[in-house]
């Protein structure tokens, strides 16, 4: 071999070293840069207060006044009331304040670019191998001018990333294979944009999801009575304005639903059987019931809120000479509602225990 092929084989093992030292240098400082924008604020839920022994394993729920929603291990029913869509971003509209994504119920692989990249490639290069999760999946940017994390957003630009899936929902807790899936696909994106990917470790995130998937199990509550006729059926136009003058509205699904300030449920009316209304109809049409339910974990402030059910419970019985009965036909007492909101004050304080109070963003998306 010549001195000149010598020399040119040396020039480019020089370079091939210098090359390797550089990335070395770059993923070592982006890094840091992640370490210090993903440090939690807050106490992880997952490890938080212990449970409350009113809502522990295996406690009865006042029924038929109270059902228990999704127990671990069993089939989850799925959910009466609206609740955010599955799918890539933007899918809850949270506080502006309250990031989208958070380790309390998110697995979350961090995304790192030695140059910025538009969120609209990230999230082309994401579609396709993130479409198959079967949990909620979400992309955030974060914001090095307000140095925060926000929804990506089709024009920005960002070297700092994450992708989180949703890993309890009420049809139960991710797998395994959904993790493995969903790491996997958001290495590909990176790839194909040029970024890399930090997976995380994936027994600790399902211990998480285990645990999270019981707690959301024990304080899944569904509240519903019935308002049946003594005699006579309620004629649909006294239901209606009885409603609207207690502050529902009846919405397109044929359901009368009274919602706060910020467009959130707080309990529902329906014809009882799940008779629903129409309002081109309900002037001819009479009902022999009527079912009130109140959404615990979804609902802000439950247990004020069900003071205000189980005044209107009462109004509706009044106003239509009915009874308030259960399932089972069975007059509903004074004793037995004064049990029900002490359950509800349970679960309210449990859950504000673990930082997820009801109603809030974070218990929406748990709970949907």
């Amino acid at each position: 071999m010549s001195d000149l092929q010598l020399g040119l084989l040396a020039i480019g093992a020089v370079v091939v070293i210098s090359v390797l030292a550089y990335n070395t240098w770059q993923e070592a400082k982006f890094r840091r840069k992640a370490d210090a924008s993903l440090k939690s604020r807050h106490d992880d839920v997952l490890m938080g207060a212990a449970q409350d022994p009113a809502v522990a394993p295996g406690t009865p729920v006042e029924r038929p006044q109270s059902a228990r929603r999704g127990e671990h291990g069993g089939e989850r029913i799925e959910p009466t009331f609206d609740g955010p869509a599955a799918g890539m971003v933007p899918a809850v509209h949270a506080a502006p304040e309250e990031p989208l994504l958070t380790d309390s119920i998110d697995f979350i692989v961090t995304m790192e670019a030695a140059e910025d990249i538009d969120g609209e490639a990230l999230a082309e290069a994401a579609a396709a191998p993130l479409a198959g999760c079967s949990k909620p999946v979400r992309l955030e940017g974060f914001d090095e001018s307000g140095a925060k994390w926000e929804s990506l957003r089709p024009d920005g630009r960002y070297t700092l990333m994450r992708a989180g899936l949703q890993l309890v929902d009420r049809r139960g807790l991710a797998t395994d294979s959904d993790l493995a899936t969903f790491g996997a696909g958001v290495q590909q994106a990176c790839a194909a944009t040029g970024a890399l990917a930090t997976v995380p470790d994936r027994g600790e995130a399902m211990a998480h999801a285990t645990e999270l998937d019981d707690f959301c199990g024990q304080v899944d509550i569904l509240i519903a009575m019935h308002v049946v006729a003594a005699a006579t059926p309620f004629p649909g136009t006294k239901i209606r304005a009885l409603a609207e003058a207690n502050g529902l509205a009846l919405e397109d699904d044929g359901r009368f639903r009274r919602r706060d300030a910020e467009g959130r449920v707080l309990y529902e009316l329906a014809g009882m059987d799940a008779t629903l209304f129409h309002a081109d109809t309900m002037r001819a049409t009479s009902f022999s019931g009527l079912t009130l339910e109140l959404d615990v974990p979804r609902t802000p402030d439950p247990a004020r809120t069900f003071e205000q059910f189980r005044d209107l419970a009462r109004k509706l019985a009044q106003a239509l000479e009915g009874n308030i009965v259960d399932e089972n036909r069975a007059t509903v007492s004074a004793a037995a509602f004064d049990r029900i909101l002490a359950q509800i004050q349970a679960v309210q304080r449990a859950m504000a225990e673990r930082s997820i109070p009801p109603g809030t963003p974070l218990a929406l998306r748990l709970f949907s």
